[in-house]
């Protein structure tokens, strides 16, 4: 499937919304926070995890627990701003946003990762 096929218009804030009550861990530079409940996302720049606020397209990423593997995936390669060693060199998209990118996430427990476009430098086709 084309990567490209997957684009939708939805915006990071509203995919959040969608997600609201799982359990998610925020990534980002120097932070080494638990997992904790996506509580609240407000219309505009802020979500509420553990009853903290974060600014979703500041953060390296955003991994969200519970949801279901996706039915549409793209087999990718993503290289990021932030060091990731070869983590994401082969990953499946789920769908590019207006401003953010979500793959499914590799491991037992299905998951997401969503990284804000300000985050991935380029997308590349595997196998």
């Amino acid at each position: 499937m084309s990567m490209l096929k997957l684009r939708k218009n939805i915006s990071l804030q509203q995919r959040l919304a969608e997600l609201t009550g799982h359990l998610a861990e925020i990534n980002g530079e120097g932070l080494g926070l638990e997992p904790g409940r996506l509580q609240r996302v407000f219309k505009n720049n802020f979500i509420q995890v553990s009853g903290e606020l974060f600014v979703p397209l500041s953060l390296q990423s955003i991994r969200v627990f519970g949801v279901k593997r996706a039915a549409r995936t793209a087999r990718v390669g993503l290289r990021t701003t932030f060091r990731t060693g070869k983590a994401f060199s082969d990953i499946r998209l789920v769908q590019i946003g207006t401003d953010f990118i979500e793959v499914q996430a590799k491991g037992k427990h299905p998951s997401r990762i969503l990284f804000p476009l300000n985050k991935i430098e380029g997308i590349f086709p595997v196998g």
